[in-house]
């Protein structure tokens, strides 16, 4: 569970600097574009240009983190899988081991007690 929260952590971390840096960039062209020499209807227009072509590519860098984030998930999962398998096959070799120790020892114990 203490790994899962990392994860989460980790996620939500690199989507905070990501949404923060985007923000950045967004008000930085919007603050030199605002202080271009062009003409007012030309402003306008590049801010609209770019405000469209920011939410585009926002969407963008969103959807593929969360394509990276759910491919990163499963295998995740499927590495837990092998790992839980992994741990099955020991436990039951060592209940096999168990079980053929106690099938010579109790032979053994029978004569130290007769």
């Amino acid at each position: 569970m203490n790994e899962e929260n990392q994860k989460k952590e980790g996620i939500n971390y690199f989507l905070g600097i990501l949404i923060s840096l985007l923000t950045g960039l967004f008000v930085g062209f919007i603050v030199g574009i605002l202080f271009a020499p062009k003409p007012g209807k030309e402003i306008r227009k590049d801010i609209k240009d770019k405000s469209e072509e920011f939410v585009k590519k926002s969407k963008e860098s969103v959807t593929d983190t969360i394509d990276k984030t759910k491919e990163f998930v499963e295998k995740g999962k499927s590495k837990f899988e092998e790992v839980k398998g992994k741990g099955k096959e020991i436990i039951e070799k060592g209940k096999e081991k168990v079980e053929e120790l106690k099938e010579v020892i109790t032979p053994k114990k029978e004569n130290i007690e007769a």
